[in-house]
C-alpha cells in the first residue's frame, strides 16, 4: 500500500496596526526634557524680573567680560548690590562668621587676586624703566592672601641708610604696586622687616625702624595716583628682624624689605578674630602704635 503523505496545515495570522507606540515611553522623557527646560526659564525670568538695573548690569557685564568686576564698574555695583538678587541674600559678600558665601566666592576672588600679580609681575616684565627691578619683586600666595615682598639689593637699597626716607626709585616701585592693589576691594597689611644688625644704642632700635619704615611704605601707596585708599589699610605693623627670609642669614641685607598682604576674605576673617582675642597691651617697643592700624608684633 502506497504511503500516504499526511496534509500540511499552514495557519495564516494577520497582525493588525494598534496603537502601541502611544503607550511607550519614549515621549515621557521628551514631555519632561520640556517641562524642565520651561521651569527653568520662568524661573529665570522671575529672578530677573526681581532684580534691580544695577544687578542686571552686572550680569550683562559679566557675561562680556569675565574680569568685568575687577574694573571700576564691576566694583561699585558688586560693593553696593552684591548681596544676591533675593532679599536677604549674602551673594559674595562675608557671613556674620567671616566665612565667605560659597565656593564660587572664593574662587572668583583667587581668580582676581591672580590677576592682579599677573599684573604687577607684567608691569617689571614689560617696562624697560622697571625691568631692573624685577629681582627686588617677589609674589606668592599664603593663607592670608596675595604677598608682595620687595626686597633690598646690594647697593640699592629702599630706604636711606638706618632712615625711613625711601630712595626715588623704591617710591616708583610702590606707586606700580598701588595703582594695581587700588583696583581691588580687598585690605591689605603693611610690615617693615629688618635685618639682624642692631643699633649701638637702644633709644632707636630694629623695632622703631622697622615701624617707621612699613609707615612711610603705606603713605607712598596712599598717595600713588590711583593707588589705596587709606581704609583699604587694615594694619602697619614692624617686625623688627624676626622673620627673616628662608634660606638667609638674620644678617643677610635681603632682610630688609617691605611686605605687603593682600587680604583674602578668609585672610580678612582671621584678623577679626585675632584682634578681638588680643588683649589690651600697654605700650612697647614691639607695641608701637602706627596710624592705619596696630602696631608692631
Amino acid at each position: 500500500m502506497a504511503d500516504q503523505q499526511a496534509e500540511t496545515k499552514i495557519r495564516i495570522v494577520k497582525k493588525k496596526g494598534g496603537h502601541g507606540g502611544a503607550h511607550g515611553g519614549a515621549w515621557k522623557v521628551a514631555y519632561a526634557d520640556f517641562v524642565t527646560a520651561m521651569m527653568a526659564f520662568f524661573l529665570l525670568m522671575w529672578l530677573l524680573n526681581s532684580a534691580n538695573q544695577n544687578t542686571k548690569a552686572g550680569i550683562a557685564g559679566m557675561f562680556q567680560d569675565p574680569n568685568f568686576f575687577n574694573t571700576q564698574r564691576g566694583k561699585e555695583i558688586l560693593a553696593n548690590y552684591g548681596k544676591g538678587i533675593l532679599p536677604g541674600g549674602r551673594g559674595m559678600a562675608p557671613g556674620p562668621d567671616g566665612s565667605t558665601a560659597n565656593t564660587t566666592a572664593a574662587a572668583l576672588e583667587r581668580r582676581a587676586l591672580q590677576s592682579t600679580a599677573d599684573a604687577i609681575e607684567a608691569s617689571f616684565t614689560n617696562d624697560e624703566m622697571l625691568k631692573a627691578f624685577k629681582d627686588q619683586i617677589h609674589l606668592d600666595f599664603t593663607d592670608e592672601g596675595l604677598r608682595i615682598q620687595i626686597q633690598d639689593k646690594a647697593g640699592r637699597p629702599l630706604f636711606d641708610s638706618g632712615s625711613a626716607k625711601l630712595q626715588p626709585y623704591a617710591l616708583s616701585i610702590l606707586q606700580v604696586i598701588a595703582r594695581e592693589l587700588g583696583k581691588l576691594r580687598n585690605r591689605v597689611v603693611i610690615g617693615g622687616h629688618t635685618d639682624s644688625q642692631q643699633y649701638p644704642n637702644q633709644i632707636y632700635t630694629n623695632w622703631e625702624l622697622s615701624c617707621d619704615r612699613a609707615n612711610a611704605a603705606r603713605r607712598a601707596l596712599i598717595s600713588a595716583p590711583h593707588g589705596l585708599r587709606p581704609d583699604q589699610v587694615r594694619r602697619v605693623t614692624g617686625y623688627a628682624d624676626t622673620m627673616p627670609m628662608e634660606g638667609l642669614d638674620p644678617q643677610d641685607p635681603r632682610n630688609r624689605r617691605i611686605s605687603i598682604v593682600v587680604l583674602s576674605s578668609e585672610g580678612e576673617a582671621a584678623e577679626t578674630r585675632r584682634e578681638k582675642a588680643r588683649p589690651n597691651l600697654p605700650a612697647s617697643p614691639g607695641n608701637k602704635e602706627a596710624p592705619g592700624g596696630t602696631g608692631a608684633s
